[in-house]
């Protein structure tokens, strides 16, 4: 049975031949260009395929997430029974959230079961940098030009905004993010996968064994979309928006694609439009666009992050001892 003949929109035959080896080299990054546009063509063309691609995906994430987990629990020398439950808990909360998504792509159109399948290989990429995102915060549509960033106008804020922050992530969990006051200070949040913290200009450094504790600026944080990690965003997108591809461009040589959701009428937090442009091959995020956030609290009606650079990752780099000098005061909040 060839290609074209088996792509039957959903049924029950056999999988297209050389399905499961071209999916684990996809999920083990061994894939060739090749096998990868003939990976697109199938999620995009076959239900099926992008159901099995998107639950693998998910699977393969939640086993990453596990053994990552393991390795920060060896830094104990006897965990509790509490701690080795706990590190069972995203493995479990993949779990569920794969047989949701099963179950939510069987019924949706196959438009939206491509797009399913595409956010599963961004939630399931990873990489061993980490990545530096822009942060532009403005009334309107966001702009690629810096001059137009330069021309944005921030009202005065009793603390740093998130206009021109820098936002760096690493692993499951890790991110640090640097925002600038109008009075040119700093102020440093960030966690290690373990442990949230905090870096005011000057005062006391906080650290809390609660690594969300800190985490209240992030865009999308206060609308339940953390993208801290990409896989954390995927429930409340599934759940809250519609989804469906966006169009494909070529970024500095490399082809780009776009998923694009529009809020539910039924959902009520959150941006109205949310837009991801990736790199087509990686799978890596170059772009993400809330438009037409809630103004009830006032704040920025559109937030960007624009990928800008990347480095090899160093954990340490997530501490928060990196980012002070020695003789400040850490008070463990708890």
């Amino acid at each position: 049975m060839n290609e074209a003949q088996d792509q039957s929109g959903g049924g029950t035959g056999a999988m297209p031949e050389g399905w499961a080896e071209l999916m684990s080299a996809h999920l083990d990054r061994t894939i060739d260009a090749e096998g990868s546009h003939r990976l697109d063509r199938l999620v995009a063309t076959d239900p099926r395929c992008a159901r099995d691609l998107a639950r693998a995906a998910l699977l393969h994430d939640a086993i990453a997430r596990e053994v990552v987990a393991g390795e920060i629990g060896r830094d104990a020398a006897r965990p509790s029974v509490a701690a080795r439950i706990g590190r069972r808990v995203p493995l479990a909360a993949a779990l569920a959230l794969a047989a949701g998504l099963l179950l939510w792509v069987g019924l949706q159109p196959q438009s939206a079961v491509a797009a399913e399948g595409e956010l599963a290989r961004i939630a399931a990429a990873s990489s061993p940098v980490r990545r530096v995102y822009l942060i532009e915060a403005g009334d309107g549509p966001s702009q690629r030009s810096a001059g137009r960033r330069k021309a944005e106008v921030r009202a005065p804020r009793a603390k740093p905004g998130i206009n021109e922050a820098i936002l760096h992530l690493g692993g499951p969990g890790c991110y640090v993010l640097e925002r600038h006051g109008e009075d040119g200070e700093t102020m440093i949040t960030g966690s290690d996968g373990r442990r949230g913290w905090s870096v005011p200009a000057r005062g006391a450094v906080r650290t809390s064994s609660n690594p969300s504790r800190f985490r209240g600026a992030l865009p999308g944080e206060q609308h339940d979309l953390p993208f801290v990690d990409a896989a954390d965003g995927f429930e409340e997108l599934r759940r809250a928006y519609d989804i469906a591809l966006g169009p494909a461009a070529r970024v500095d040589g490399r082809a780009t694609r776009s998923i694009v959701a529009r809020r539910r009428a039924d959902a009520s937090r959150g941006p109205k439009d949310v837009a991801i442009e990736y790199d087509a091959e990686t799978a890596r995020v170059m772009r993400m666009t809330f438009d037409r956030l809630p103004q009830a609290n006032g704040g920025p009606r559109t937030v960007t992050l624009e990928l800008v650079t990347e480095h090899p990752l160093d954990p340490e780099f997530f501490r928060h001892e990196s980012h002070h000098d020695r003789d400040r005061k850490v008070i463990a909040e708890d």
